[in-house]
């Protein structure tokens, strides 16, 4: 986008930053701030990789840290605008233990087609954390569950499949479980999973309407909502390995990313799930915090001598 703008190409760090700053009345104040971490995010990797061009990167960063709110000293817009919310915006990534149990109860009463499948999909998918379409592929084999990783493309997956050790739940458990499989495969049975699903998501939002609670009314759970809850108890209890493991990622920085936080956790109970032994060794460690980064990019300054002009 910027390139086709500007009309320039390569736009150098700071016409980037030039760029991005002159179309401040695009953008909300939270998206731009949102893209500045992002772009400043970049630019450090990009220091760390080419430490010849670290001046110029340095200009670029003192660009985008030019504007701060003054109350909360964070990076904030120029100026705010009101813009229409993406659709992702809108939609709940936690759910806390008390609102989830509303909406299980909520579940129990209601008249619904499909509360029966609901219901079930909300626990288990609290805990579990499969991706909506991985449902259908899901099956008991002892006491673990193999699914098909719904992203096994360009590499974002750890697998084609992966497996989640049920051994510290009981039996009873397991059965529930396996029943609910049975059921959906039984719902299903036509190839419709789209119709299922469709019919999941409505009956958790009649629940969440039912609940009376103005929070739940005015951005209700959703099938996805649930991998987001069983990713911040996987953050709360398991290493970022293991819990890519258990989500299906190919880098232990995905969840990190894209996922409800571990604070999202709070007033739940552990989780005891685990992954399969070596099954961390497929991961790709990938996951630097911000901090960190900024701390290479200097130890690539100090280890790198500055290049030679050319004679």
């Amino acid at each position: 986008m910027a390139t086709r703008e500007t009309g320039i190409d390569p736009l150098t760090s700071i016409q980037f930053a030039e760029w991005f700053l002159a179309r401040k009345d695009r953008w909300s104040r939270s998206t731009i701030r949102t893209y500045r971490a992002s772009i400043r995010e970049c630019l450090v990797d990009v220091g760390i990789l080419m430490p010849a061009k670290s001046k110029h990167i340095d200009a670029a960063l003192g660009l985008l840290a030019k504007v701060v709110d003054p109350e909360t000293g964070r990076l904030a817009a120029p100026q705010a605008i009101k813009t229409p919310r993406r659709t992702s915006a809108g939609k709940r990534k936690s759910l806390t233990a008390t609102e989830f149990n509303a909406v299980d109860a909520a579940l129990v009463g209601l008249r619904h087609r499909y509360a029966f499948l609901a219901r079930p999909y909300l626990s288990y998918t609290s805990l579990l954390g499969l991706r909506p379409c991985e449902w259908p592929t899901a099956r008991i084999i002892g006491t673990s569950l193999v699914v098909q990783n719904g992203k096994n493309s360009n590499g974002r997956a750890n697998g084609s499949t992966r497996t989640i050790e049920l051994d510290a739940y009981s039996e009873g458990y397991i059965q529930g479980l396996s029943e609910f499989i049975a059921a959906l495969a039984r719902a299903t049975a036509d190839g419709e999973w789209r119709r299922v699903h469709a019919g999941i998501r409505r009956a958790l939002r009649a629940a969440c309407i039912a609940t009376g609670i103005p929070g739940l009314i005015r951005r209700p759970v959703t099938p996805y909502t649930c991998r987001h809850v069983a990713a911040a108890r996987l953050k709360a209890a398991k290493t970022r390995t293991e819990v890519a493991a258990l989500l299906g990622h190919a880098t232990d920085e995905t969840a990190s990313r894209d996922y409800a936080p571990r604070s999202a956790a709070r007033g739940w109970k552990p989780i005891r799930t685990r992954a399969p032994e070596g099954a961390e060794d497929l991961i790709r460690l990938r996951y630097v915090s911000f901090t960190d980064r900024a701390s290479l990019v200097q130890n690539a300054r100090r280890d790198f001598p500055p290049p030679t002009a050319a004679p």
